[in-house]
């Protein structure tokens, strides 16, 4: 009897082995099928990627305002449509461009002389927008924060604000944090009270949506 056994597991083992082979096969043959017209990954990756956008400036002259960039990468873009912003929360556009060389610039006339934030919008051949990083309007004494004035007597610090500011950090020249404060989209003018702090210089940077900005302050005293 144990003979008989013996020799029936002898023959079903090959046919077990041969069907779980039959299954790998069939499931790595599934796995080429899947991929077979993907005959162009590099394709899939360009479609989630843009232009290269660097060294953005944006300069107020007389009557607009000049806003520079180079691009690289730049194929596949149907056009650069050129944004502003008074809050750093809503865009309007300043103008637009087709691509052609890589070195862009492009004039924003406005008699407005506040301190505009802008961006490049890239918008693809197949539909897709993608923005760069938001930059502020560069010139002589414009700033999304003003300090005023630059050497502090007493504990307060007066700011005239631009854009909405949402949070604030003073350091010391040797790089240690001396306070941080939470503004709460703050714009206009106002006063914050510091911490007693001693006589020297100091860095102040301000956070807004999008953008940042340092000023440097003294405070004064024997």
């Amino acid at each position: 009897m144990r003979k008989v056994i013996l020799q029936f597991v002898k023959a079903t083992f090959p046919i077990l082995a041969g069907f779980s082979t039959l299954i790998s096969s069939a499931y790595s043959q599934q796995n080429v099928i899947a991929g077979k017209d993907d005959t162009h990954p590099e394709l899939a990756a360009r479609q989630y990627t843009s232009a290269k956008i660097y060294k953005l400036s944006a300069v107020q002259m007389h009557g607009y305002n000049a806003i520079q960039w180079l691009a690289v990468a730049e194929e596949d873009t149907r056009r650069f449509i050129v944004e502003y912003s008074t809050d750093g929360v809503n865009f309007q556009s300043a103008g637009e461009l087709t691509p052609f060389a890589g070195n862009y610039s492009l004039k924003h006339y406005t008699l407005d002389t506040r301190t505009f934030l802008y961006r490049i919008r890239m918008e693809k051949k197949d539909g897709c927008f993608f923005n760069s990083m938001s930059f502020l309007l560069g010139g002589t004494d414009i700033g999304p924060v003003k300090i005023y004035p630059t050497i502090v007597e007493g504990n307060t610090l007066n700011l005239r604000m631009a854009f909405p500011v949402h949070r604030m950090s003073i350091v010391s020249l040797d790089g240690k944090q001396v306070m941080a404060k939470d503004l709460g989209g703050s714009v206009g003018t106002t006063e914050v009270a510091i911490p007693v702090l001693s006589k020297g210089q100091y860095l102040v940077t301000f956070y807004g949506n999008g953008w940042q900005s340092t000023e440097k302050f003294m405070i004064g005293g024997s």
